[in-house]
């Protein structure tokens, strides 16, 4: 029987997700992306889970695998249904995934190509409902509820996605991702095309919504000064890995992977002497190709702190001061934090 902790909304171990971009043949060899390698992280109920890392880290990946939006290519994939039953994602096919998506929804980055600009609010938040069965009646009644609570008029159901700016398109992508009352949520890069203030004021909604319906968020961003404000817990991607995890309090007071240190001083900051400090630490170089990853630490070819022992061995993820991190020198390297 598959069983969990009585806390957690999903347990992920070994998630591994490859896509073949060209098949081998005489003349040529098979080139595979390793989008995500072996990842493994529990997320709890009621919590949000940060997920974090430069583009093309496999962040986006993680998220559509959580959700079967990709198969996996292996792993195991442990989520915690409304009656508190714990299922194993990674063994459904599609037909067995519809009743259960109805749990689990997910916010898009643009607001603006994840809305059909042919369909009125009413057709957009209240699609979801349809296919899951909901009366006319509950639909109407429902969409009207869900705009109110996003802070839009009901009256607004009538209109088209393109009679609203951008920080009201994605309260409307927050209304459809409620629509069937789902327990966990997947943010990917959810504010990041949004001014600042906008940005502010919808992370203040989705909080606001966490406590009101009791959900579970994943927060996909490459920003951390914006996830330090929502996420309870971090986990930091670099090339398809897990390379540090731990309470966002810990990992901005004091870092253990010379990566999120380089994140970390990404971050910007109003002290001037900081700023300097930024650009001394930037990270230099662009990430690898998922196709052709370095040996040894993948992120050697640009960590200052890299040794002879990084470029050949792997570290393994281990716990160090109640977190997992994997790095060979994490115990004797003082790495700075935030404010540090």
């Amino acid at each position: 029987m598959t069983q969990m902790a009585d806390d957690l909304l999903f347990s992920v171990r070994g998630l591994t997700k490859h896509f073949v971009l060209q098949q081998k043949t005489w003349h040529k060899p098979e080139r595979v992306l390793r989008a995500v390698e072996d990842v493994s992280f529990d997320i709890r109920k009621g919590e949000t889970f940060g997920l974090v890392g430069e583009s093309g880290s496999g962040k986006s990946t993680v998220a559509r695998l959580l959700l079967r939006a990709y198969s996996l290519t292996s792993g195991q994939l442990l989520f915690r249904q409304a009656d508190n039953s714990v299922i194993d994602l990674s063994e459904l096919d599609n037909r067995h995934m519809r009743p259960l998506r109805r749990e689990m929804q997910m916010i898009f980055q643009d607001p603006y190509s994840s809305l059909n600009p042919r369909m009125t609010l009413q057709e957009l938040i209240g699609e979801p409902m349809q296919l899951h069965g909901y009366s006319e009646e509950e639909i109407r009644t429902r969409v009207a509820s869900l705009l109110s609570e996003v802070g839009l008029r009901p009256e607004y159901a009538a209109r088209y996605p393109h009679a609203f700016s951008g920080g009201q398109r994605q309260r409307i992508c927050i209304a459809r991702a409620l629509a069937l009352n789902p327990s966990f949520i997947a943010a990917d890069e959810a504010v990041s095309a949004l001014d600042v203030s906008v940005a502010a004021q919808n992370i203040n909604l989705l909080q606001d919504m966490q406590e009101k319906f009791d959900l579970t968020y994943l927060f996909i961003t490459h920003d951390l000064g914006m996830v330090e404000h929502i996420s309870d817990r971090l986990a930091v991607m670099y090339l398809g890995r897990i390379v540090e995890m731990g309470t966002t309090d810990e990992l901005f007071a004091q870092p253990k992977h010379p990566y999120t240190e380089a994140l970390l001083r990404a971050v910007p900051q109003p002290d001037p002497r900081q700023r300097n400090q930024e650009k001394r630490g930037a990270l230099k170089g662009e990430i690898p190709d998922a196709t052709n990853p370095p040996s040894g630490c993948a992120f050697h070819p640009r960590c200052p702190y890299a040794t002879d022992l990084c470029k050949i061995e792997r570290p393994a993820q281990r716990a160090i001061d109640g977190r997992q991190v994997s790095c060979h020198h994490a115990e004797t390297l003082a790495l700075e934090g935030v404010g540090t």
